[in-house]
């Protein structure tokens, strides 16, 4: 797919989605849940702002097992820090701690990092980002974060309050999208999985994670990934 392709389609799918389209809460099934931890309130001396971090997610079509151990998690129950912040990373990936995650134990070394106050200084980076790093099976979640962004189904997020998270189990893929603020433009949710299922697809990656940078227009950034929360 080539990107005069990719841009035809996303004027197609932009003069599909009116800025008046209301934005309705979750669907209300019998296997979705909220789930909203802020990771302040578990480090309360941290030197940085561990905003990143934060869960606040609607999860749907896990098993009960999962369910009820996700509705439980309570970082505060963590004896050490280090504690605390494999469980609120296990909250996002929706799984227990695997220290053979090369993904989750970076997540943990960063957050505690952030604590401390020994993070490094941003870099710039391009307005839509492929990476490996908290990769989904992207054909697993195609359907859902085609679906969510609005770009294919009635489905609308509500990005003007929580969760900012979305999330779902499809195939062995645990398949979120996740934004930035509550004020990003909505109509950045459809151009953002236009290009990115572009580029995933111009790279021939069967496993991938992408990121919306927004402008000042859109005042925020989202993630396709496998984890609620930031793709960093």
């Amino acid at each position: 797919m080539h990107f005069r392709h990719i841009i035809l389609g996303l004027a197609f799918s932009l003069a599909h989605f009116s800025s008046g389209d209301t934005l309705p809460d979750p669907p209300d099934d019998s296997y979705g849940f909220i789930v909203s931890l802020v990771a302040s309130d578990y480090f309360l001396n941290s030197k940085g702002n561990l905003s990143i971090y934060d869960v606040d997610a609607y999860y749907s079509n896990y098993d009960a097992n999962t369910t009820s151990w996700l509705k439980a998690l309570d970082p505060n129950t963590g004896a050490t820090d280090e504690d605390k912040a494999k469980l609120l990373t296990e909250a996002a990936y929706a799984k227990k701690f695997d220290e053979q995650d090369s993904d989750m134990v970076e997540d943990v070394q960063s957050l505690l990092a952030t604590v401390s106050g020994n993070i490094s200084a941003s870099v710039d980076v391009p307005a839509f980002q492929v990476s490996s790093r908290h990769a989904v099976i992207w054909e697993d979640c195609i359907s859902f974060f085609a679906c969510k962004t609005g770009k294919r189904c009635v489905f609308r997020l509500r990005t003007n309050r929580e969760p900012r998270s979305v999330c779902e189990q499809r195939g062995g893929s645990h398949c979120c999208i996740s934004w930035s603020t509550y004020k990003i433009s909505k109509w950045f949710f459809p151009t953002t999985w236009t290009y990115c299922d572009g580029l995933v697809r111009e790279q021939a990656r069967t496993s991938a994670s992408c990121k919306g940078f927004g402008s000042k227009d859109e005042r925020g950034n989202i993630c396709l990934s496998n984890r609620a929360g930031s793709c960093t």
